[in-house]
């Protein structure tokens, strides 16, 4: 098999943008599409060799998405007008059905290279498994893989993830048969066999989108000169690649969205949907008494008291004896302060998922298996991190996955691994989503109603009876590797 490129070796510099991760328009930290409307026009307009790839991560979570499911993100594209969009694990925030949809609204290919559906066996309805886009002298062939923990993260029962080795592989032999010069990687999973794909000019390109990349220890699979690393939220990367023996990255630049001026017409799309949304949720319902914040690092690594107040809802609900709630279910990435006022809009900015209240039964052995799997991916500060109610839990950091667990209480008493204890959790934890696999199997109490709440409604009414909510911590989570007791 022959990777060599068809192009001749004559070509001049190639411009291109990557942007990604922006699933909150109203968020300046998540937002810029108004900014980022300015930038690509401005490189347009002095080149016809510019490429704009959207590397997803952007259909949801949010506010607006959870009414909408992603369709003002598209329409806000559409204005932007990417060349090609790829996709990673956000954009299945509403399962593949509602991601298909999104497709027929979007006027540009949207790729996804390893994912089937398994009800048809090819890949999603509406989305493309590579795509090729032709300006000038040059076509650019685009390839986007995700990791299969996909799967089991957002509860997709109707996808495959194949190996994706292979399905670059096989991608890049495809784009360079139909005349691809420059054959690109877009991924958001730091895959180790992507710089030895680059070395060997199965692509020529790759671009990695993950806001987290600063706050984990990576080897150095993702230092290959060719691998363009986006990792700050409202950034754009803006590369020029030439060619002479092969592709390379010959400059690249990292523009900060906030420095640029945004564009009318798409200030006034993000305005419109804003306003609609204000419409919507900006009505106020209490008033924090306590000051905290919902920062990613601090519910994906401890009690925190927001999530305590969540927890804590959902088992009164229930009427269970404990409650469970994932530090990934919590997105507003904010801070509040004291007497300062709650709007709906900040319960749903919170908790975006459509997720309702789940009753199982377990026993305190199964309890345990739960919560060291929740604790199992502690260090990458994954969404699983398992936040309690009705109960406390010790655990060693240090220790490794599926021996974290050092002590666990029910009510002040020691758990009892025979006895059975019913467990109030969210749909998407009980289906085992977050690797909270073992309760997926678990027994389910019958629910008295055939339409369950939303857990975000059932918190907005909690706060709405209390109005002035002060929060706690009450060391239910310690960790000794921190000098818990």
């Amino acid at each position: 098999m022959s990777w060599a490129c068809n192009a001749s070796d004559e070509h001049s510099p190639v411009t291109l943008i990557f942007a990604a991760d922006m699933p909150n328009i109203s968020d300046e930290r998540t937002g810029r599409y108004a900014e980022l409307k300015t930038l690509v026009d401005e490189y347009r307009n002095t080149s016809d060799s510019v490429f704009f790839v959207f590397g997803g991560g952007s259909i949801g979570p949010s506010a607006l998405s959870s009414f909408d499911r992603g369709s003002h993100i598209i329409d806000l594209l559409n204005s932007l007008e990417p060349d090609v969009m790829g996709v990673t694990k956000r954009e299945f925030s509403f399962y593949e059905d509602e991601l298909s949809l999104r497709s027929y609204e979007a006027a540009f290919p949207i790729v996804t290279s390893n994912v089937k559906d398994s009800r048809v066996e090819q890949t999603p309805e509406g989305l493309l498994s590579s795509a090729l886009i032709r300006k000038e002298n040059v076509s650019l062939g685009v390839i986007s893989i995700l990791h299969e923990r996909v799967i089991s993260e957002y509860q997709l029962f109707d996808v495959v993830v194949e190996p994706p080795q292979k399905a670059v592989l096989e991608a890049s032999q495809v784009l360079k048969e139909r005349g691809a010069d420059i054959v690109l990687l877009n991924y958001s999973y730091p895959f180790p066999f992507v710089s030895n794909f680059l070395e060997k000019g199965i692509v020529d390109i790759a671009f990695i989108s993950d806001s987290r990349l600063n706050d984990r220890p990576y080897d150095d699979s993702i230092d290959h000169p060719n691998i363009l690393k986006l990792a700050t939220p409202a950034t754009a990367i803006v590369a020029t690649i030439n060619k002479k023996s092969q592709w390379a990255v010959s400059s690249v630049d990292y523009t900060a969205l906030a420095d640029m001026q945004p564009h009318p017409m798409v200030k006034k799309q993000v305005l419109g949907y804003e306003s609609r949304l204000k419409r919507l949720l900006n009505i106020q319902i209490g008033e924090w008494q306590t000051a905290f914040s919902t920062e990613r690092k601090l519910v994906r690594g401890g009690e925190n008291a927001f999530v305590n107040f969540v927890a804590d809802t959902i088992r009164k609900h229930a009427g269970a004896d404990i409650g469970l709630v994932n530090g990934g279910s919590i997105r507003g990435n904010d801070s509040y302060g004291v007497s300062e006022p709650i709007t709906r809009q900040d319960i749903v900015s919170e908790l975006p998922f459509r997720a309702h209240v789940v009753t199982l039964i377990l026993t305190g052995e199964q309890i345990v298996q739960a919560l060291e799997e929740g604790l199992s991916q502690y260090e990458n500060s994954r969404g699983g991190f398992p936040h309690v109610s009705g109960m406390a839990y010790t655990f060693d950091s240090n220790a490794k996955p599926f021996g974290r667990i050092q002590q666990v209480t029910v009510n002040g008493k020691p758990l009892v691994n025979e006895k059975y204890y019913t467990l109030a959790t969210s749909d998407f934890i009980a289906n085992g989503g977050d690797g909270y696999e073992s309760l997926s199997s678990a027994r389910r109490k019958d629910n008295a109603s055939a339409r369950p709440p939303q857990i975000s409604d059932l918190v907005v009414q909690a706060i709405v009876d209390k109005f002035e909510v002060k929060l706690t911590l009450e060391e239910r989570i310690r960790n000794l590797a921190e000098g818990g007791d």
